[in-house]
């Protein structure tokens, strides 16, 4: 039962950086938003209202979203500082490996497919290898349970 808790808490790992990303090019995009345009020829007299007026609501949504956001981005960043303690404090540098590989080194969304870690891990994909792979990982998976209840 630890074992899956602490797994689930290694999956979310990759999950918490796609957002994190994610919000912070959003924020970028709203701050993009908020540049005034280049100048049009011309007395410009309700030209320089209306662009104010869309800076103005630009600046006020960009705000919003910061005060919604960077909390749950802060919250998530040291959620994934944890996981990367707890990962680091790990004593048997197999057991480290191969969860950095598996949860932390994936693309995307995606976890490292057991192939991949046991040919990072092994320098061979055979079924050997992928079989020593998964017993490391539940070593790896108890071992970290561990540290994750000590907190």
């Amino acid at each position: 039962m630890k074992e899956a808790k602490a797994k689930e808490r290694l999956t979310s790992y990759m999950s918490l950086n796609m957002e994190i990303e994610n919000q912070l090019e959003r924020l970028a995009r709203m701050k993009n938003q908020e540049k005034l345009p280049a100048m049009k020829q011309g007395d410009g007299s309700q030209h320089t209202s209306c662009m104010h007026d869309r800076l103005e609501r630009a600046i006020i949504r960009r705000m919003e979203f910061e005060e919604r956001v960077l909390p749950q981005i802060e919250a998530a960043q040291e959620e994934m500082e944890e996981i990367e303690d707890a990962i680091n404090s790990l004593h048997d540098p197999m057991e480290r490996e191969v969860l950095r590989l598996r949860y932390i080194d994936g693309e995307s969304c995606r976890l490292m497919n057991w192939r991949d870690v046991a040919l990072q891990m092994f320098g061979t994909d055979d079924e050997r290898h992928i079989l020593a792979t998964y017993r490391l990982h539940g070593k790896a998976l108890q071992s970290i349970a561990k540290i994750f209840d000590s907190k």
